[in-house]
């Protein structure tokens, strides 16, 4: 650099203020770098270290019978919608209705984490028609030692009433939930009646999802 052109920077003063949030700004700017590598490592790391492990994902090391102690490996996602508003819920899914977890029928990998099926008893419908037993798909599940859970996303229990938000997968006959605003525990009369209130109004004010 010509000297005469550093000796006029070096003159330049920048205010003690705009320095400290320069710092400030890279300093948060490392931070997020810095969570999204722990964030992807903490995805790809137990799953790499299962597949490196299994081959590939392979029906024998799907079970429907979990280990005692499983290794819990939470998987974040970035959602299309906003899984906190029931309207932007209830205007993605297909289906919106109350049921009751009878069992799990089954658990399958469709080139990825496993994902866990269940058989729902319908009870009561706030967008959709179904009726009687339907399954119903979670994304994650058990295979081998590990436990995946899509976004921290409890696997449903049994005998457990929900209010569900679903999309139908045709190819596989089933409806797959909405990672954590698609299952939300129904544990009284109370919990079910400010459920049906609430998403009977997020119904009538659903903010449809724009693919």
């Amino acid at each position: 650099m010509n000297n005469n052109i550093k000796q006029e920077m070096d003159k330049i003063e920048i205010p003690k203020e705009l320095s400290e949030r320069s710092k400030m700004g890279i300093s948060k700017a490392k931070l997020e770098m810095d969570k999204t590598k722990r964030k992807w490592s903490f995805i790809i790391g137990p799953a790499i270290a299962a597949l490196l492990a299994l081959g590939f994902f392979v029906p024998k090391f799907i079970t429907n019978t979990p280990p005692e102690n499983p290794i819990i490996s939470t998987i974040e996602t970035s959602s299309v919608i906003d899984i906190g508003n029931p309207r932007e819920v209830v205007g993605f899914s297909d289906n919106v209705f109350f049921g009751k977890v009878i069992k799990q029928v089954g658990t399958k990998s469709l080139g990825g984490p496993p994902e866990t099926q269940f058989e729902i008893e319908v009870l009561d419908n706030i967008k959709g028609e179904l009726n009687g037993r339907i399954k119903v798909n979670q994304q994650g599940g058990f295979e081998g030692k590990y436990l995946f859970l899509i976004d921290d996303d409890k696997l449903l229990l049994e005998d457990q009433t929900y209010l569900f938000a679903t999309k139908y997968e045709s190819n596989e006959n089933w409806h797959t939930l909405v990672p954590v605003g698609g299952d939300i525990p129904v544990n009284s009369d109370e919990d079910r009646k400010e459920l049906i209130e609430q998403y009977k109004k997020a119904y009538q004010e659903e903010i449809p999802f724009k693919f």
